[in-house]
């Protein structure tokens, strides 16, 4: 259950890392601006970034000690691919629904 909502947080702070990567590109004039491109990568970087960050961090740094607990050990490894798909799932929702609330900003160009 804690690697779950450990996920769940990761993918809000990876958000907002994303949003602040957004915001930080500025707009671009011209006929064929290249910043919601940027936008765009930044985004789906941080998509992958994501679980893969969540799953090296909890499995080598918040795993427990297998010495104490061999059965919690095991049930925690076993947790966690779903625990990363989870967050990945959690992320790209959060980013789909912020794209469309600010759908004029310059985080609407991530979808």
């Amino acid at each position: 259950m804690n690697s779950y909502i450990t996920s769940i947080i990761a993918a809000g702070l990876f958000i907002l890392i994303a949003a602040v990567i957004s915001n930080a590109i500025k707009f671009e004039g011209g006929a064929n601006p290249k910043d919601p491109g940027k936008r765009k990568m930044w985004f789906w970087v941080m998509a992958i970034l994501n679980p893969v960050l969540f799953y090296v961090l909890s499995a080598f740094v918040l795993a427990p000690n297998p010495e104490n607990d061999q059965m919690v050990y095991d049930d925690y490894m076993a947790s966690l691919p779903i625990a990363a798909g989870i967050g990945f799932v959690v992320y790209i929702v959060l980013g789909f629904v912020l794209s469309k609330v600010f759908k004029n900003g310059k985080l609407g160009n991530w979808f």
